[in-house]
């Protein structure tokens, strides 16, 4: 079996729905980081802030492609 397959039976197995509940987590941990209630001591907050930029930007993506093969599957 190739990467590929393999990649698509994770994602067809719900492993699209635990990259989405990671990142979900991943955006809640920072939270209180970006939103400036909590600061870091060795002045890291903007790794924090990447990091819940960039989970957001793909939670955006996969809602983008769902919508992309639901349109495609009708």
């Amino acid at each position: 079996m190739s990467k590929e397959d393999n990649t698509i039976n994770y994602f067809n197995k719900g492993g699209n729905q635990k990259i989405r509940d990671w990142l979900k987590d991943e955006i809640e941990h920072n939270e209180p980081v970006v939103s400036g209630e909590e600061e870091m001591a060795d002045g890291s907050e903007q790794i924090y802030v990447g990091r819940t930029e960039l989970a957001e930007s793909l939670l955006e993506k996969l809602d983008e492609w769902d919508e992309e093969d639901e349109e495609n599957e009708n």
